[in-house]
């Protein structure tokens, strides 16, 4: 599976002078807000973990690929 993006030279150009004009329009944060994980409890990340140890997190992702298998690519 491709993890790693890559926009073509024109379109990566265009993204940033967007993301510019949007800074300089005050649409923008200062920053990318706290990861979603941090809003866990201690108890649900020690479940989320324990769920990824055992394999059946891997399990379940493959079970939802094979029903739609453009899911792989996202």
């Amino acid at each position: 599976m491709a993890t790693q993006l890559k926009l073509d030279p024109e379109l990566q150009a265009r993204v940033e002078r967007a993301r510019e004009q949007a800074s300089e329009r005050g649409e923008l944060l200062d920053g990318p807000g706290t990861p979603p994980s941090d809003g866990l409890s201690p108890t649900a990340r020690t479940v989320l973990a324990d769920w990824v140890a055992s394999g059946e997190y891997d399990r379940a992702v493959a079970e939802i690929v094979m029903d739609d298998p453009d899911l792989a690519t996202q």
